[in-house]
């Protein structure tokens, strides 16, 4: 038998060769750097921090490491079981949906383990059907088993149990978006080239002939739950709205209207760093209560509600900045239009209008990792709202088509920030 030939250099490593390189010397720094930020080493075992937040530098190579393993992953899998494992991703949402309905996470002792049957008892549901969906989430390292078949926590559902808001974002993608993935293909069918937000996916998994928004306000808990799932996503220090602050030269800068701000998250993100600035919080009037309650008291006099439709004439006049926060990926272009035009009677020349929402690279761009992650929440917009996230040239376009006075002002992106930061100017001629 042939002995296998060495390769002499790195120019003659196979790719997969390569990528394991580079995952083992990216893994040295990674522990390296986890170490030198007194942070605690990586483990699924229940008894490590699940709430510490890393350091620029070490998520920076986080991402990378998860980028290099999922490229050499795929590799290894091969074509046929990398389409394989694809495929059956849908039975890790049966198994999300079973951990948030039967609430799991909370009934397995934060100490200690439950048997089978007790759980089973404790959440009324058969013992053979509770251990089948506990022994997979096992196999994604959700729970451990242990002493001879009893279930305790491993260091993710340990985080599950601590954190209310994640599992409410579990459920809604469970019961609101996962129906509307399965229609979002007979959607595109029966409504092609639509500009309407009721041709969607979900308008069609739930009867709806509106807006999702529309249906929130007539059913609060679906709406409660929605909220707080925003509230958990928010929460990722990669979306925080201070990232804004960072984006521009704020010196002259004297009213902000937040349109859409909801609660208010983002108006006092910047009124707590940006003393001298006055902002008008714009959304539905529901929210006002919420939106008041959420802004300190040393903030009350610079940071004020309004009820607003943000496709009805904009009521400020003469302010600085408009900005929308996520509120573009919702709707189609017909709307963001109308939703730029709605403002031009307000405007003075050298108004900005600024939309924090995501840039999909274009293609090719950035890793296939990253690019993934944006083009997934891009059709996951096409199954909610028949909407989309959009490349910068597709920002520019906007603007152009809904007036041409607004000049396109570049996409600004500030380290640590997920959301870029897209802006136009008014020129008012």
């Amino acid at each position: 038998m042939a002995t296998p030939q060495v390769p002499s250099t790195l120019a003659e490593l196979s790719e997969v060769e390569r990528l394991a390189q580079d995952i083992a010397s990216k893994t040295r720094e990674y522990i390296a750097v986890l170490r030198q930020n007194g942070c605690g080493l990586p483990s699924n075992h229940a008894s490590i921090p699940t709430n510490q937040t890393l350091p620029f530098a070490v998520a920076s190579l986080q991402t990378n490491l998860m980028e290099l393993t999922t490229e050499l992953q795929v590799l290894i899998q091969g074509p046929r079981l990398h389409i394989h494992n694809q495929i059956l991703a849908h039975v890790n949402l049966i198994n999300l949906h079973a951990i948030y309905k039967f609430k799991l996470p909370s009934v397995v002792p934060t100490d200690g383990s439950i048997s089978y049957q007790e759980l089973a008892q404790s959440i009324g549901v058969g013992e053979d059907i509770i251990r089948r969906i506990a022994r997979y989430a096992v196999t994604k390292h959700i729970f451990r088993e242990v002493d001879d078949g009893r279930l305790a926590h491993s260091a993710t559902s340990k985080m599950l149990s601590e954190s209310p808001m994640m599992m409410e974002w579990i459920g809604m993608v469970c019961e609101e978006m996962w129906p509307a993935a399965t229609k979002t293909i007979p959607a595109l069918v029966k409504w092609p080239d639509s500009q309407e937000p009721q041709h969607s996916g979900f308008a069609l998994a739930h009867n709806l002939e509106t807006h999702v928004f529309d249906m929130l306000v007539d059913q609060p808990e679906r709406a409660s739950r929605f909220a707080n799932a925003m509230v958990y996503f928010n929460s990722n220090k990669d979306l925080a709205p201070h990232h804004l602050c960072d984006a521009f030269d704020w010196t002259n800068i004297k009213q902000f209207v937040d349109i859409g701000g909801s609660a208010g998250a983002t108006a006092v993100a910047l009124a707590t760093r940006l003393p001298e600035l006055q902002i008008v919080i714009q959304d539905q009037a529901i929210l006002e209560d919420q939106a008041r309650k959420s802004i300190p008291p040393g903030l009350t006099e610079r940071v004020t509600f309004m009820a607003h439709d943000f496709f009805q004439d904009q009521p400020v006049r003469n302010a600085d900045v408009y900005h929308f926060r996520w509120i573009f990926h919702d709707w189609p272009d017909k709307y963001c239009a109308k939703l730029l035009r709605a403002l031009i009677p307000a405007l003075k020349t050298g108004a900005r209008i600024i939309v924090s929402d995501f840039v999909v690279p274009a293609s090719g761009t950035a890793s296939w990792y990253r690019e993934g992650l944006v083009r997934g929440f891009d059709l996951a917009m096409m199954a909610l709202f028949n909407a989309k996230e959009r490349e910068q040239r597709d920002w520019e376009k906007l603007f152009g088509d809904a007036d041409s006075r607004f000049r396109f002002d570049g996409v600004r992106t500030v380290a640590g920030a997920d959301l870029a930061f897209i802006s136009a100017v008014w020129q008012g001629f």
